[in-house]
């Protein structure tokens, strides 16, 4: 087995009202995607399945490559010490994971996803499109971005609604490439797809392949220095985390043209004071805040 196909997965659980905190503290410390999973109780042979609200939620983040046992210390103390630290139950449990192995297993928990009139298709589903219905296929791989949260989700609602035709389009932290993919069919002319994380890069480049957009959309590795210089962006999408929002608040505004807005999600609510503050300290008004439980997107615009 090598190292590039080994994966590490932390798995624990967690209050439900301390899911939505923990899960966003987890995803910004290990720099990987996070899944949230209800208890289920199965009820016998062809009964189906009970969920147990009530219950604490298992929250599990996929790390890449082996993760020593400092390494495994510090997290295990970062997440216990935080203000949400108390709604932890139990023990952290590391395993190491086949890269191979997860994405079958992954495969079963992937259902198609409609937000608006964007379907998500699993590339292992079939779906024929109805109406106007715009069908992205996807397989996310390792990457984050399936349709299924809430900030992806929100980001895709506000394109249907403000995206133009022929906008040039930023996607800034691609993950899976979804957003770069529902642009291009939404009508943008072309768009510019960056990620740091090397796998996020090798979904986003099998996407744009699978659904037939190479020739309009265009993945970078690296962050938003890699690709200023080829704006100015009409749209820039940035469904990321807080942290890094308000680090490149700035370089956001200076690479979108005048009038045109930011999406800027992945922020919890804990942290949406500081993120509004941020972005208004960049140049950007904030024209509104979407909500999906605990989690708020910003439609930052730049000023004309």
């Amino acid at each position: 087995m090598t190292e590039s196909s080994v994966w590490t997965e932390l798995s624990f659980r967690v209050e439900p009202e301390a899911s939505e905190a923990i899960a966003y503290l987890l995803q910004e410390i290990t720099g990987s995607g996070v899944t949230i999973e209800p208890a289920i109780e199965a009820l016998g042979p062809d009964e189906g399945y009970v969920l147990d609200e009530a219950a604490p939620l298992t929250l599990r983040a996929y790390l890449y490559g082996p993760v020593q046992s400092e390494r495994r210390a510090e997290i295990e103390a970062e997440l216990a010490g935080s203000q949400s630290g108390d709604g932890i139950e139990g023990a952290f449990e590391w395993k190491t994971v086949q890269e191979e192995d997860w994405a079958e297993a992954w495969k079963d928990y992937y259902e198609i996803e409609r937000v608006g009139r964007i379907v998500i298709r699993p590339a292992w589903r079939e779906y024929e499109a109805a109406g106007d219905e715009i069908v992205v296929s996807l397989d996310p791989g390792m990457a984050f971005g399936t349709g299924q949260h809430p900030t992806t989700r929100m980001c895709l609602h506000l394109m249907q609604e403000l995206q133009r035709p022929g906008d040039y389009v930023l996607d800034l932290g691609c993950g899976s490439g979804i957003l770069a993919i529902a642009a291009i069919k939404l009508g943008a002319s072309s768009c510019i797809a960056v990620d740091t994380e090397g796998q996020a890069v090798k979904a986003s480049n099998d996407n744009v392949a699978l659904n037939d957009v190479s020739r309009k959309v265009s993945v970078f590795g690296g962050s938003l220095e890699a690709v200023a210089s080829d704006g100015p962006y009409d749209l820039v999408l940035a469904n990321i985390n807080a942290s890094t929002l308000i680090a490149l608040a700035r370089g956001m505004f200076e690479a979108l043209k005048p009038g045109r807005e930011v999406f800027a999600g992945g922020v919890i609510q804990e942290r949406e004071a500081e993120v509004r503050a941020a972005l208004e300290a960049a140049g950007f008004m904030i024209d509104r805040v979407q909500s999906d439980g605990e989690w708020r997107t910003f439609v930052a615009l730049r000023p004309t």
